[in-house]
């Protein structure tokens, strides 16, 4: 399982958020300096987020994004305000070589079926988000769907999408576990690699995700609050 760390830009600052709340978790700092220091440690692959954009429907700290790639040499993926061709280009023109779409994959397919064939499947993450109850949420998890996370994954699977990003909204930023249960039943269910973000806390949670066979995990809070070590995690999930 690959273990990926989460590099969350807001303002132009590295930061890290308690279930996506603006203003709980941390301020970190320059993103460029834990980008390094990520690939420094032995990442593959880095996680990257535009807040900003994610709020504002459009990249916005495209800008810094380009001088993470251009100063890594892993590759990244990239998500926040993909909403349309345009936004997507810009992002894979800056060099990522994946993009995570949200919102668009529930609200406007015809956009996103768009957006696929521009760039292609297989440069594209579905980002998943889920709550409590298995549904989806979106919109920077303000707003619950009615839809559901197995019947959503089932319906996109034939896409040869990148992969599925599935964050449990509830547990993100907390350090309150992962659900390794509701994991292990999408990956009996799609074909499609599954990667998982929200709660991860400990070895013993990257293990879980790991058994449960989970392609990828992205971690954020843990590795900043330093109550996991990046190269061990790493070593352990191969």
């Amino acid at each position: 399982m690959e273990v990926i760390p989460s590099v969350d830009i807001f303002r132009g600052s590295c930061v890290k958020r308690i279930r996506g709340v603006e203003g709980t978790g941390l301020d970190l700092g320059g993103p460029v300096s834990w980008a390094l220091r990520w690939e420094g440690e032995g990442a593959r692959r880095l996680h990257v987020v535009d807040l900003d954009g994610a709020a504002e429907g459009r990249p916005v700290n495209i800008e810094l994004i380009r001088e993470i790639i251009r100063r890594v040499s892993i590759p990244v993926q990239v998500g926040g305000g993909v909403r349309d061709v345009e936004a997507a280009s810009a992002y894979l023109d800056a060099g990522a070589r994946w993009i995570i779409i949200g919102t668009t994959v529930v609200e406007e397919p015809e956009i996103f079926d768009d957006i696929l064939s521009h760039v292609g499947a297989g440069r594209v993450i579905a980002a998943l988000d889920y709550d409590e109850h298995g549904r989806i949420v979106v919109r920077g998890w303000k707003a619950k769907t009615g839809r559901m996370l197995l019947d959503e994954a089932a319906r996109l699977d034939r896409l040869g999408l990148a992969a599925f990003l599935c964050t449990y909204t509830p547990l993100e930023g907390t350090l309150g576990g992962v659900d390794s249960e509701t994991m292990r039943r999408l990956v009996k269910h799609v074909a499609t690699p599954v990667i998982y973000a929200g709660g991860i806390r400990s070895l013993e949670d990257l293990l879980a995700l790991r058994d449960a066979g989970v392609y990828g995990a992205v971690i954020g809070m843990a590795l900043y609050r330093g109550e996991i070590s990046l190269r061990e995690a790493i070593n352990l999930c191969r």
